[in-house]
């Protein structure tokens, strides 16, 4: 899911915008800018599925996050991007498994 699609979710989970914002303890703008296309962190990001309750989609935004900071170029990197996309991909059900 991407940050606009997991606000949405969130937001029909929690009620409104103002509510997840208020669960988050962050100013309700700062949701509408991630939505128009503001940088959002892989961790708030997760932080903002956790707070409405989606946590496999929490690990998976974090797991992902992590995995999509590390450099395809340095083998050590690569190695470590590698077995975390294979732990995406062993999550149940994972919205991950046809990725990478």
């Amino acid at each position: 899911m991407d940050i606009a699609q997991t606000i949405d979710t969130a937001v029909k989970i929690v009620g409104s915008q103002r509510r997840l914002a208020e669960l988050l303890q962050i100013p309700e703008s700062n949701i509408s800018g991630f939505k128009k296309g503001r940088p959002c962190s892989y961790q708030k990001h997760a932080e903002i599925a956790a707070a409405a309750g989606m946590e496999e989609e929490a690990r998976h935004i974090l797991i992902q996050g992590m995995a999509d900071s590390l450099r395809d170029d340095l083998e050590h990197e690569a190695q470590a991007k590698a077995g975390l996309l294979a732990m995406l991909k062993a999550f149940p059900n994972s919205i991950y498994e046809n990725q990478n």
